[in-house]
């Protein structure tokens, strides 16, 4: 019998935000179709998560005044902690 393939993404691999998703630090920014690359997977079920690193088209995406306000809060705007339910792997 085929292994079943996982819809979990796991480090590596590229995923897409899903439509209507928003950044957690900033409910009013809407990251819907952004991508990046998984660096690493935590917890499980509901509450997992995915830290990612955002593609070059993510990062052109950006407004500066996000980045600034990233920059102020010693936030890196370069990377993100999602919901593991907020992305799809983006094959």
């Amino acid at each position: 019998m085929a292994k079943r393939r996982s819809s979990k993404p796991t480090a590596g691999q590229r995923v897409r935000v899903n439509d209507g998703v928003s950044m957690p630090e900033y409910p009013e920014l809407d990251i819907s179709g952004w991508t990046g690359v998984v660096m690493e997977t935590q917890g499980r079920g509901a509450t997992a998560k995915v830290i990612l690193n955002w593609s070059d088209e993510a990062l052109e995406s950006m407004s500066n005044e996000y980045r600034e306000m990233c920059d102020s809060q010693n936030m890196l705007y370069s990377m993100a902690c999602l919901l593991m339910s907020d992305v799809t792997i983006d094959e």
